[in-house]
């Protein structure tokens, strides 16, 4: 499921690809991204700003989407707003960890999605090191929209 993603993140958003953006893990509720620094540096050496939160943003806009294929919905996923804090810079590889704010019914999502309505989602993501100290944290709102 997460490689169908992936590759069509790589088709539909070849920034992805050139970020070298890899989703490794996915349990429902988490979804577990990487991406190599080398890909995503500033001139200081660190992880470029840029460059990690649109990296959230697509994690995050990831976990919603894999959420929605599991459960049927056929639908279009926007970002609407975030709010990003940086701790400290990073001089490693990215590694993403994106969450929903609370529990969301996906069933009940997929029935106001065939009504017509759309449903918004917030997302919470943390970029952590290896040992989940975090560099940078977002919080995420989305919203799931019938296509037309």
């Amino acid at each position: 499921m997460t490689e169908q993603l992936q590759n069509l993140l790589y088709k539909d958003i070849p920034l992805t690809k050139d970020m070298g953006l890899e989703l490794i893990k996915f349990n429902g509720n988490v979804l577990q991204a990487i991406a190599p620094l080398s890909n995503n540096i500033n001139d200081k050496g660190s992880v470029f700003g840029g460059s990690s939160s649109a990296l959230m943003i697509i994690t995050a806009w990831s976990l919603i989407k894999l959420n929605c294929e599991k459960n049927n919905i056929d639908a279009d996923i926007v970002i609407h707003k975030n709010s990003t804090v940086w701790h400290k810079a990073s001089y490693e590889d990215l590694l993403m960890n994106a969450r929903f704010d609370r529990e969301y019914d996906f069933k009940e999502i997929k029935s106001i999605i065939d009504s017509k309505r759309h449903q918004r989602i917030t997302c919470n993501i943390e970029l952590v090191n290896t040992d989940n100290l975090k560099f940078s944290t977002m919080t995420a709102n989305y919203v799931i929209i019938p296509k037309k």
